[in-house]
């Protein structure tokens, strides 16, 4: 009799247990769905131009689960913040972030938590009132991602000083970040800015775009006029920009230790990582370098295999190359790089980003940023396209040299030394982002 009495003790706790948690899986097998889709709505409706992801996600789980939005915080589109609401019983937390290491200016990463609390049935004899279920579900922009290189020259920490000589003409065809001040050291060298923001070929940009000077601190004490003879706004306490502080391009998972390991059959620099030294002259295959230990960088007269004109899309030979803290000076009196390879508007289907330089020319930021000097000699023949980010690196150029860059140079400060004629130019590309992603990427990732 004892034992025919534990056994059905035994058998009664064992059908609470399976009848109780079959309705707790059962439920969770309900809010994972529901996560699923309320992460995969919200996650489409992020952008540039102001997000309505926790919006939309909470529209999908209030069909879902039974109640109406607005609620608490979340007020409406556009005014409902991340964090957590708790509505008939479930607890639901918004949270976002990023991917690509974190290129966007915006948030591409929608994560959706739901826990729901509901009475037992049997559970209740064994002193379990309640079954606690929980899902979760992390969904993200379909490729790829975009962000805009804002500046067409930054000097985000210093002076951006522009100058000449003689009868030399410096130019910037887009807009302007200092977080000192900007143009030339006096009236005879004044750096020429067109009032409206004027593509690489001499064109407006579509929608005659306003080019402007933002400023980190108060007024400008350098001189600099516009091409037209119209206003271009100044924009003072701006912080500097930081866009693309991680935003390294990856390079292939292969190091070399000398020139000779580093060369194909041709003689032409392959794509990997550069250790103790760094390429210089001669042809470089498309692809990303990263350089480190390098004690001085000095890429003379160096250019792509296939080297497509100046701000012209180069998805056959387009490079980038990374540097870090443990280079030494970069000198770029004779290089003539290419780095965009891809030009494309965000709806184009194709391939995006074929070389995987992500439009970066040069870039040397993140944990252990790239922080020796850039130079450029007397007589240079520099000619880059794309993006060069070298935030902590202070940009020198001989007053004799006349180099190009057509894209957008981030540096922490610029100066011009010497006289003589050359010419400074820094040629915009209207719309110019920084590409990360294939147009497969993207939806749920957990």
């Amino acid at each position: 009799m004892v034992i025919v009495v534990a056994m059905i003790i035994t058998l009664t706790v064992l059908g609470v247990m399976v009848f109780d948690t079959g309705l707790a899986m059962s439920d969770r097998r309900n809010l994972q769905a529901y996560a699923d889709a309320s992460a995969l709505a919200g996650a489409r409706s992020y952008g540039p131009g102001g997000s309505n992801a926790h919006w939309v996600a909470m529209q999908y789980l209030g069909s879902s689960l039974s109640f109406s939005v607005p609620t608490g915080a979340c007020s409406g589109a556009g005014n409902c913040p991340a964090g957590t609401y708790s509505v008939n019983g479930y607890t639901i937390t918004l949270a976002d972030s990023w991917r690509f290491n974190g290129i966007l200016n915006y948030p591409s990463v929608l994560d959706v938590v739901i826990s729901h609390q509901q009475p037992s049935i049997f559970a209740r004899m064994l002193g379990f009132s309640t079954l606690t279920s929980a899902a979760a579900a992390r969904a993200t922009v379909p490729g790829p991602q975009f962000n805009g290189a804002v500046y067409a020259v930054a000097a985000v920490n210093g002076d951006a000083e522009i100058n000449g000589g003689g009868s030399a003409f410096q130019t910037v065809t887009g807009p302007v970040y200092a977080y000192g001040s900007f143009g030339a050291n006096d009236g005879p060298h004044s750096t020429g800015v067109p009032s409206v923001q004027t593509n690489y070929d001499g064109t407006p940009c579509a929608g005659n775009i306003p080019n402007r000077l933002d400023n980190g601190g108060g007024g400008n004490g350098l001189d600099y006029h516009t091409t037209d003879g119209n206003p271009m706004p100044q924009n003072p306490n701006i912080g500097p920009p930081n866009n693309y502080d991680n935003a390294a391009p990856i390079p292939p998972n292969v190091v070399y230790t000398s020139a000779g390991m580093a060369k194909d059959a041709q003689g032409r620099w392959l794509p990997g990582i550069y250790s103790g030294f760094a390429p210089s002259g001669g042809l470089m295959n498309g692809g990303v370098y990263k350089i480190v230990n390098a004690p001085n960088v000095s890429l003379g007269n160096i250019t792509n295999t296939v080297q497509m004109p100046s701000g012209v899309s180069d998805p056959a030979g387009a490079v980038a190359i990374v540097l870090d803290g443990s280079d030494g000076a970069l000198d770029l009196s004779q290089a003539v790089l290419n780095g965009l390879d891809d030009l494309n508007p965000p709806g184009f289907a194709g391939l995006r980003d074929p070389m995987g330089t992500h439009n970066f020319v040069l870039w040397g930021s993140g944990p252990n940023p790239f922080t020796a000097g850039v130079t450029i000699g007397p007589h240079a023949g520099t000619d880059m396209s794309g993006i060069i980010y070298l935030p902590s690196s202070p940009y020198v150029s001989n007053g004799n040299s006349s180099p190009q860059f057509t894209g957008s140079v981030f540096v922490k400060s610029m100066t011009v030394t010497g006289g003589g004629n050359g010419q400074q130019v820094f040629k915009w590309v209207c719309g110019l982002t920084a590409v990360a992603g294939q147009p497969y990427d993207g939806g749920l990732i957990r």
